[in-house]
């Protein structure tokens, strides 16, 4: 891609240019990967259009739909529509089925994206800005060597067609302008028989991790033997299966909804029924909705209402049809709201009776007497409550599927045979951090960080996503690029500080422009984390002589970790950043792996809070006594300090000498605390919801507290003062304190306290109904 359009998304858009850029680098390595890229990039792309145009909620619809909107609204029209379109119908395709020519397709992308790059910096950028024709050879700068003999012999066949051309509509389905001579000399160098061309490396196997691998890809088709090696059985497979296996024996017709968010592992989970239980899943229909609509003229709409026809109202009834259909939230909620609502309204009040679309948690076992099924994947999470502690069966499994010591695990296996004879194999960050990841201190450790991410930050980690995040804590992308045929060499140079950086421990904390999920682990960095024993600490590591003697003292690291380093010289101008470097290092290791009690970086209120939710979803009314009184506390200190079972009030202009207050009775209503037997929860609730009633009124009123709420009463209990910010991050939560003021005293009886140092003298204005007139009298 032109570097000069690049840099335009430098500043602004970081992860946009990073996208672009792996693009680039998948082109010829890997087409099917760069046109997923391709797709996704063209959708992070239309998402900032959105925001920009002060269309930010169609960031919640599909591709296409978000399309159709900003066409409607004039946003994108004619050629920058067609092209939008045009990569959404090859990323889709390529999704979910394999297609013919992939190279070619991955070209066209290429050139797509580079005119939709170019719209977007000369339309919201740099209005000046004057593009270059598209020239694709400019893709294959300096990557000769990277690319297989296959893959050139198709380049060859792509290059050497002429110019096609659509009799439609007369435009250039492909115009390559490759310079044949470079790819015929390519072609003609014996570079296969080259070492490079054949690296032996656990890098190759570790690439199949990669969002962007075909392996990762999930459709309705085949479960290849990677996947079923992969694959770990989940909660939510035991219900679907237990579905499919009584809807199979039903005599009525049978539509189960298969309801989730991209990439949770519904087509894995419906691809691995089909193969392993072949007899059955051929008496269903098959449908994964995450295709859309491959034909231009249709919407995802439309399509289901067509493949869905047998389960109208006007046919229902007389059908005997099997179906299973997978589908997002989203676009299960745009279907029944839609104008095709009406002819599914049996549909339509069955997804809204049994609540698939709220957040609550319900039943979705066999019912013999309904036509419709459903099981909910956002109902089940990555991990599960016990306790009040934090268990991943589901997370370890996948890491575990990864550095299990097996002669089936592919990716041990290469470890075993290529990393041992490499000459890089002692100062190798890729070894390192793979050898580091089989500890099973640091699987917990990585476990508990992201259900943190989960419970913090409210991010959704997709199956998809996760197993990419594992390929990224063992690959230090960021000072390795692995794409390049002399990557080894670049190992072998790596000095001193980049080795570090390179570390997993550094990586977990300091890639936030990865992915979503490093962005989310970068907030959870322990060195944010100050208290007089790290402080100690920090001191006396800045002063010590043996910096490393900390490591095996406080450590468990993997023989060999950081071997590379141990004859280190702080005194050299090379090694002069280090000794920091080290102490981040060190902080961060004792986070995932330490051991002894140097410090602590615990973080106390969040594990209150996961007890709490625990206790929660189980009803234990005893152990809650404590969240109660925290919660009610913080909502009387809200508005700031004041005596008990009052709140103060704002009421005209803000006083600076006097605080203004009402008496409040807050009592706590339990009677929506869920009821379960459970010992381990794996499909629960993550926010409370707790009540509080007004004796006054005998009215129950609902608050959603979610951790950083939670946090944040527990500060305010501290004597913190809810700023601007906090107000306004927590609308709803003084929406809800709003109403709790107006069942408090504030019609019969004020309170005036003076503010001063020495004493606060305090008033009461009062009403007194029986002869109808108000007082103010000093208390």
């Amino acid at each position: 891609m032109e570097i000069d359009v690049l840099d335009y998304l430098k500043k602004d858009y970081k992860y946009l240019y990073n996208n672009i850029r792996e693009l680039d680098e998948t082109l010829f390595t890997s087409p099917h990967s760069a046109i997923i890229k391709g797709r996704t990039f063209a959708e992070n792309l239309l998402q900032e259009v959105s925001k920009l145009e002060g269309y930010g909620s169609l960031n919640m619809m599909t591709q296409a739909e978000r399309l159709r909107k900003l066409e409607v609204e004039g946003v994108l029209e004619g050629e920058i529509n067609n092209l939008f379109h045009s990569v959404r119908i090859i990323g889709n395709k390529a999704a979910h089925e394999n297609i013919e020519g992939e190279l070619e397709a991955a070209l066209n992308i290429h050139k797509n994206i580079y005119n939709i790059i170019c719209w977007f910096v000369e339309t919201y950028i740099d209005y000046n800005f004057e593009s270059s024709p598209y020239k694709s050879s400019i893709l294959i700068e300096d990557k000769a060597l990277n690319i297989n003999k296959e893959t050139i012999t198709d380049l060859v066949k792509t290059i050497v067609k002429e110019q096609v051309i659509n009799e439609n509509n007369g435009q250039t389905v492909a115009n390559m302008s490759m310079d044949k001579k470079w790819v015929s000399a390519s072609v003609s160098e014996n570079t296969f028989d080259n070492e490079e061309w054949n690296i032996k490396c656990l890098v190759q196997e570790l690439s199949k991790l990669k969002e962007s691998s075909k392996e990762a890809v999930e459709g309705l088709g085949e479960f290849t033997d990677f996947k079923i090696y992969m694959h770990i059985e989940r909660d939510a497979q035991k219900d679907l299966q237990e579905l499919i296996v009584k809807a199979n024996e039903s005599k009525r017709a049978q539509l189960i909804l298969v309801c989730g968010s991209v990439g949770d592992g519904k087509s894995h989970i419906i691809s691995y029924f089909k193969h392993k239980y072949t007899d059955i899943m051929n008496n269903f229909t098959l449908h994964n909705d995450a295709t859309e609509s491959l034909e231009p003229n249709k919407t995802s709409m439309d399509t289901l209402n067509e493949v869905l026809d047998d389960f109208s109202d006007e046919k229902i009834k007389e059908s005997n049809k099997k179906f299973i259909l997978a589908i997002n939230l989203g676009t299960l909620n745009n279907f029944i709201d839609s104008q095709y609502g009406e002819r599914f309204s049996i549909l339509r009040d069955y997804v809204r009776d049994k609540k698939i679309l709220d957040t609550n948690i319900e039943d979705n076992r066999f019912d013999e007497n309904n036509l419709f099924q459903f099981v909910n994947f956002s109902d089940y999470h990555i991990f599960t409550l016990k306790d009040g502690k934090v268990c991943s069966n589901y997370i370890k499994s996948l890491i575990t599927k990864v550095t299990d010591p097996s002669e089936f695990n592919i990716f041990y296996n290469s470890y075993k045979k290529n990393c041992i004879e490499c000459s890089n194999c002692n100062r190798c960050p890729i070894k390192a951090n793979y050898e580091l990841l089989t500890n099973e201190i640091v699987q917990e450790s990585i476990v508990d960080l992201l259900v943190q991410c989960v419970i913090k930050n409210k991010i959704i980690i997709s199956t998809r996503a996760l197993i990419n995040f594992i390929y990224e804590l063992i690959i230090p992308r960021l000072y390795i690029d692995v794409n390049s045929p002399i990557f080894k060499n670049d190992i072998s140079k790596l000095n001193n500080l980049d080795y570090i950086k390179s570390l997993m421990p550094n990586m977990i904390f300091n890639q936030k422009e990865l992915s979503f999920i490093f962005e989310a682990l970068n907030s959870l960095d322990p060195l944010d984390i100050r208290n007089q024993k790290i402080d100690d600490f920090i001191i006396e590591f800045n002063n010590s002589i043996d910096v490393l003697s900390y490591f095996k003292e406080y450590i468990d690291f993997p023989k060999g970790y950081i071997d590379k380093i141990n004859n280190i010289n702080f005194e050299e101008t090379e090694d002069g950043k280090i000794r920091y470097e080290l102490l981040k290092l060190f902080i961060r290791s004792y986070y995932i792996c330490g051991k002894g009690n140097a410090f602590s970086l615990n973080d106390d209120i969040y594990q209150s809070y996961m007890e709490s939710l625990y206790y929660w979803n189980i009803g234990d009314k005893l152990r809650l006594k404590g969240l109660y009184d925290n919660v009610k506390n913080g909502i009387l200190r809200w508005n700031g300090e004041s005596d008990k079972d009052q709140i103060n009030i704002f009421m005209g202009k803000k006083q600076i000498k006097y605080k203004i207050s009402e008496d409040i009775e807050l009592k706590v209503d339990t009677s929506n605390l869920p009821e379960n037997e459970e010992v381990e929860l794996k499909k629960f609730a993550t926010i409370l919801s707790l009540q509080y009633k007004s004796e006054k009124l005998e009215k129950a009123y609902e608050v959603n507290i979610d951790f950083n709420l939670y946090r944040l009463l527990i500060q305010v209990n501290n004597g913190y003062r809810p700023n601007k910010k906090d107000k306004n991050n927590f609308i709803n939560f003084i929406e809800f304190i709003n109403k709790l003021e107006e069942t408090g005293s504030q019609n019969q009886k004020l309170i005036f306290t003076e503010k001063n140092r020495e004493y606060n003298n305090k008033y009461k204005l009062e009403y007194d109904a029986e002869f109808e007139y108000y007082r103010f009298v000093e208390i």
